[in-house]
């Protein structure tokens, strides 16, 4: 049978950043159980380990950003795990949160005649969020996770109102946006003036993953060809 006061006494006394902690809670009214003190402690390792998270990855995608800022938007992030299948933003929904892909893949996708249209793909360190619900509005696409994934969540209109304030931030929204304006500008290159061929190989060149992590029905979807002619491409090589 689980001993709430024996897993405190045996085990996480013996961590250096628990002993200190567990010490000022000696003389706990009685309404107040060890297991009351376990839970708290872990609530708070869990924001620490939070904010760790987004700093290690935000230092790594956005080297610019100094400590102080780091701080402040730490308060507003969240370091989540979804499996495979969670939609993060449906379609006609708004959406209060952005993120940021630390391991796994996502699509997103329009619905016509209830069938799936892929826009794009995201994988590791890339932003996950659509424009409309980045703006405020209510999403058009849906975002869905390919894979089981890690994220991190930032809530959007705290971190545009840092933005309004500080210009490192401000600069970052930019780079971002400007990110999914030069994606945005080649793919509507490619599907009027490149072939089906010439959009599988630029795919397949620019993010080689794809064949290992998407399936040949979201590629063909993402291409705008048959699952077929992805085959027969395929079969080519």
């Amino acid at each position: 049978m689980w001993d709430d006061g024996f897993f405190v006494d045996k085990y996480f006394k013996c961590l250096p950043c628990f002993s200190a902690f567990y010490s000022n809670f000696r003389d706990l009214n009685e309404k107040y159980t060890q297991s009351c003190v376990l839970k708290l402690f872990l609530k708070t390792n869990f924001i620490l380990m939070n904010k760790s998270v987004f700093k290690q990855f935000i230092k790594t995608r956005c080297p610019g950003l100094d400590d102080a800022i780091l701080e402040l938007l730490s308060k507003h992030t969240n370091y989540l795990k979804y499996t495979k299948g969670t939609k993060l933003i449906s379609e006609g929904k708004r959406h209060h949160y952005f993120y940021f892909l630390i391991q796994g893949s996502v699509k997103s996708y329009y619905l016509k005649d209830s069938k799936e249209v892929c826009s794009w793909f995201a994988f590791e360190h890339d932003m996950v969020a659509t424009m409309k619900s980045f703006a405020g509005a209510p999403s058009n696409e849906t975002i869905e996770l390919l894979e089981d994934s890690e994220l991190i969540q930032i809530n959007t209109e705290k971190f545009i109102k840092i933005a309004k304030t500080d210009l490192s931030v401000s600069q970052l929204i930019i780079e971002l946006i400007a990110e999914h304006a030069t994606f945005l500008e080649e793919r509507l290159y490619q599907l009027q003036f490149m072939s089906s061929k010439e959009r599988y190989e630029s795919l397949v060149k620019t993010v080689p993953q794809v064949l290992q992590r998407l399936s040949l029905t979201d590629i063909a979807s993402f291409l705008g060809v048959s699952r077929e002619t992805v085959s027969r491409i395929r079969a080519q090589k």
